[in-house]
This record gives C-alpha cells, sequence and structure tokens, in this order.
C-alpha cells in the first residue's frame, strides 16, 4: 500500500531535521515494512503586498529591511511573476532516508494569518502534489498530520482526486486556545468531516477534540518511538545513592515548555545540602536561550545547570543513556515524545499535567505534577532521587516498547490505512 505523508511543517528539512520528525519516524515504519511511503513539504515565503513594497521601495531608492533588501528591482519583479504564475521553479525533490520528499516554496498571497495562509499552502500543496503523481505514482492514502493545514489539503486533493485520507492531530493549539477564527474552525471541521478517520496523539487530546467537535469522533492514536533508538537500547543500572543524580530536559526552548519553572524547582531542591550536587541537563535551541542563561547565572547555578543546545538523533542516545531521570516542565502537551523515548532506556520520568503525559506516566515509571508549581516540582525531583532504586528499569523499558515500538504502531496504523483505503 502506498502512504503520502503531509505534515503541516517542514519534512525533516537539511536546515533542521527535527522538523517533522515524529512524521518521518511513522512513515520509516511503513516504509521499513515493505510499504511504499513519500511526502510533501510545504513552506511559504512573501506576499503580493510585499513583493509590491519592495518593488515601490527600491524605485525610491529605499531599504525594506527584510530579504528583499538582497535583490536587485528585476529579481524582484521576477519572484512576483514565478510566485504567480510559475509554481513549479520553486519545487525540489530528495529523498530522506528512502522515502520519495517533494518540497515547495510556496506564497503566503494576502498579508500573513491563520486563515489567510491556507489559501496559498493548499495551493502550493496540490502543485506538489501534481509533481508527486507524475514522479511517483498515485497514493492509495493520505496520512495528514493536523488539519491547519494538511488536512485542508488533502480534503482538496480527495475531491479532486477520490483519495481517502485521515488526520492525525498534533498540535497544541487547541489547548493553548489560540485558534479563534470561525473561518478557519470551519474550514477544518469540513476536513474532519470528510475524511476516513480522525485521530489523536493521546486519549486526553482525544476528549477535548470530540468536546470541542462534537459531531465528529477522535480515536486514540499513540506517537511512536524513534526507531533508531529502539534499535539501540543500553540499559543501564539505577543510579547508586552515593553518585551524582542527573536530570535531563530535551524540548524547544519556548516559553510553552516552560523550563524557567524547571529551573526555579531545580534552585529549591538544591537549596537542600542533601541533594546539592544533582545535575540538570537541559537540551534544544530556541527564544528562550539567553532568558534561560541568564536566570541560570542569577540562581548561581551555573556549576549544576547546563544548556548544550540541539541534539542529533545519537547525541540524544547518549544523554537518555546518561540520564537518571528525564523531566518534563510543559505547560501544554499533546503527548510528550520525549518520555516515551527515555522510558525505552529503562528511565523513569517526572512531568507536569500538561495533557498528553497523562495518558502513560504511571506510578511504576514516573511521578506527576501540577503544572506552574516549582514547589511541587522540586518535591518530585527529591522524590526520584531519594526512591529511584525503587523504579524497575527493565519492566519500564519492556512496557514501553510494547506499547509504543515499532510493531504494535505498526498494528495500528495497518488498521487504520486498511481501513481507509476500503472505505473509498
Amino acid at each position: 500500500m502506498h502512504v503520502l505523508v503531509i505534515p503541516s511543517e517542514e519534512f525533516v528539512p537539511e536546515h533542521n531535521h527535527a522538523l517533522g520528525i515524529f512524521q518521518f519516524h511513522q512513515a520509516a515504519i511503513w516504509q521499513n515494512a515493505g510499504y511504499k511511503a513519500g511526502a510533501l513539504s510545504i513552506t511559504q515565503t512573501y506576499s503580493i503586498p510585499m513583493l509590491l513594497k519592495a518593488i515601490l521601495l527600491k524605485c525610491l531608492f529605499t531599504k525594506t529591511n527584510n530579504n528583499t533588501d538582497a535583490l536587485s528591482m528585476m529579481q524582484v519583479v521576477s519572484l512576483l511573476y514565478n510566485k504567480l504564475f510559475n509554481p513549479t521553479s520553486f519545487v525540489s525533490q530528495d529523498k530522506v532516508e528512502e522515502i520519495d520528499v517533494v518540497r515547495i516554496d510556496g506564497f503566503y498571497y494576502l498579508p500573513p494569518s491563520d486563515y489567510n495562509n491556507a489559501y496559498g499552502w493548499v495551493k502550493a500543496g496540490l502543485t506538489a502534489f501534481d509533481i508527486y503523481i507524475k514522479e511517483h505514482g498515485k497514493p492509495d492514502v493520505i496520512h495528514a498530520h493536523n488539519a491547519m493545514y494538511a488536512g485542508m489539503l488533502a480534503c482538496e486533493i480527495k475531491r479532486r482526486h477520490h483519495i481517502p485520507y485521515v488526520i492525525t492531530e498534533h498540535s497544541t493549539h487547541f489547548a493553548r486556545g489560540i485558534i479563534t477564527d470561525n473561518r478557519l474552525l470551519t474550514r477544518m471541521r469540513t476536513a474532519y468531516q470528510k475524511s476516513n478517520g480522525n485521530y489523536a496523539v493521546s486519549k486526553p487530546f482525544c476528549d477535548l477534540l470530540n468536546n470541542k467537535f462534537n459531531d465528529i469522533t477522535f480515536s486514540y492514536l499513540p506517537n511512536v518511538i524513534d526507531p533508531y533508538l529502539e534499535n539501540d537500547i543500553t540499559l543501564r543500572k539505577n543510579a547508586s545513592k552515593n553518585r551524582t543524580f542527573s536530570f535531563l530536559n530535551i524540548a524547544e526552548l519556548h516559553p510553552k515548555k516552560n523550563q524557567k519553572l524547571l529551573i526555579e524547582a531545580f534552585a529549591i531542591l538544591k537549596n537542600d545540602n542533601s541533594f546539592a550536587d544533582a545535575k540538570l541537563i537541559i537540551a534544544g535551541t530556541g527564544t528562550e536561550m539567553d532568558n534561560l542563561l541568564a536566570m541560570i547565572s542569577d540562581k548561581k547555578l551555573q556549576a549544576n545547570v547546563s544548556l548544550v543546545g540541539l541534539l542529533n538523533r545519537q547525541q540524544i542516545a547518549n544523554e537518555l543513556y546518561k540520564a537518571d531521570c528525564v523531566v518534563l516542565s510543559s505547560n501544554v502537551e499533546t503527548f510528550g515524545v520525549v518520555l516515551i523515548e527515555a522510558m525505552l532506556y529503562g528511565k523513569p520520568v517526572i512531568s507536569t499535567r500538561c495533557g498528553g503525559p497523562e495518558s502513560f506516566v504511571t506510578k511504576e515509571n514516573g511521578l506527576l505534577v501540577d503544572r506552574e508549581n516549582p514547589e511541587a516540582l522540586a518535591v518530585a525531583m527529591r522524590d526520584m532521587i531519594t526512591n529511584t532504586e525503587n523504579y524497575n528499569h527493565v519492566n519500564i523499558s519492556a512496557a514501553t516498547l510494547e506499547e509504543f515500538g515499532s510493531k504494535k504502531f505498526l498494528e495500528r496504523i495497518e488498521r487504520i490505512y486498511t481501513k481507509a483505503k476500503n472505505a473509498a
């Protein structure tokens, strides 16, 4: 069976391999099982007002203070023409570990906004899809990740080509309440209604979506462990109370991931002399980097807290191997993949009750604490150090592999794709 994956973000682009990585893991499992997987990767740059403004300002010999400053007048005119009338000139093709990918840089047309972006995104996606089927054949099923905007594109492809599609929702937009445009919600609802199956990555997220779209059913389809990590499991004995205990956080450095809460809790923990030697490693990049560095300095935690930047897959594996406990301090998560990756390595975890982890964090594998409560998180971190030997790392790993490994995911997704294909 041939499945085309459409993420709503880029699909593992060269400049940032973290984008679309969860969708890639799923596609790789499908491909490695002997099926065919392909992907579209869609971006948008420039709008008609932006380019017209650039042309006008260049006539006045004035800078635009954006990327068009590096272009000549003729280059901007040519760019506008090609964006409008020759979109295939912005298409490229490559492979990501044998998965065929068609990429396109689309056009915003109108000034960017959540609603305005949909028109250009879908239009670009249709161009990429036409090239995909010309080069790689017509897929049997499309798997769209998030209705905004992949589900909208899949809906239009189904209307034109009668290809069934399913949608998996990952986005925290709903839990954060940031989709407020009713026109956009109407288009998303249409995409759900016309799909051949709607899924969400955690049970609490299913409940949230079922309540919001009460005439549509969302079923549970959890994320999957990175197959690279699954094939390279190294278990380590639980930490001895006589050695330095190491906590690990892997996430984008962004307010919604709330590493400030984690650092605040760690500072409280360290004030107890019994835990003064504990370490905290924070991996990732993002807009909060400078603020977190300043906070670490203000609290004089430089000797205990390290920001190590963006890690590749092998580096992630190394850090998971070395850590004693992985902590997720997010305000909102629809799942929490880093937690199941840690549990694969037999590591107990701590997480805030942020939406997704409540589906799988139990007393056998970790601790849950309320959001925005540094004292409670500090207590959980203290309890983890004190009671770490009570966790059975072999059992944690085995249970995680059974529920979130490639074999289980393949069983689930084969049923979903077969059902969608047969319903067409």
